[in-house]
C-alpha cells in the first residue's frame, strides 16, 4: 500500500470525520510538520525533494483545524446557526476563530481527564449547538463558558 498524496490527504480527512474518528486526523499532519522543519514558508506539492510553491491542494490543514479540531461547521446555509463538534486529538487546549457572514466565530476549548471547558463566542443572531462525548447543548449568540462531560 502507498502513502496517500499530499491532496488526496484532504478525502482521508474527510473519511476519517465521517466515520466518526475525527480525534486521529491530528496524526495526518506529520508531513505539513516536516515542511515546517524545513523551513517552507508555503506548503509544498509532493514530498522531498520539493520547493515551496504555495499548492492549494496541500493547504487543506488551514481549513481542517478549523472544522475538524476545532470544529466549527454551518448547521444551516451561511452559517445562520452553527454546529461545534471539536475533535482534539492529545490536545490539551485549542484557541481557533472562525470569520463567517455576520460575523467571527471564537472558540477556546481545555480539556481536562474528566471535562472540557469551553468558551464559545456567537456573533448576533447566530446559535447552534456543540457536541462532545455524544452529548448536545444549545448555544446562542454572545459569549458563553460551559462544562462538557
Amino acid at each position: 500500500m502507498t502513502s496517500a498524496t499530499y491532496y488526496f490527504r484532504f478525502y482521508l480527512a474527510r473519511a476519517l470525520e465521517h466515520a466518526g474518528i475525527g480525534d486521529d486526523y491530528l496524526n495526518l499532519l506529520a508531513p505539513w510538520k516536516q515542511m515546517l522543519a524545513l523551513g517552507l514558508t508555503t506548503w509544498a506539492e509532493s514530498p522531498a525533494p520539493t520547493r515551496s510553491d504555495s499548492h492549494a491542494w496541500s493547504a487543506h490543514p488551514n481549513y481542517d483545524l478549523l472544522t475538524i479540531v476545532a470544529g466549527i461547521h454551518p448547521a444551516k446555509s451561511g452559517f445562520e446557526s452553527v454546529l461545534i463538534e471539536p475533535h482534539l486529538g492529545a490536545l490539551k487546549r485549542v484557541n481557533a476563530a472562525m470569520p463567517i457572514p455576520k460575523g467571527i466565530i471564537q472558540v477556546q476549548y481545555m480539556r481536562s481527564a474528566d471535562a472540557l471547558g469551553a468558551e464559545i463566542t456567537l456573533p448576533a443572531a447566530v446559535s447552534g449547538e456543540i457536541v462532545w462525548n455524544r452529548h448536545k447543548l444549545s448555544l446562542h449568540s454572545g459569549s458563553q463558558k460551559l462544562k462538557l462531560h
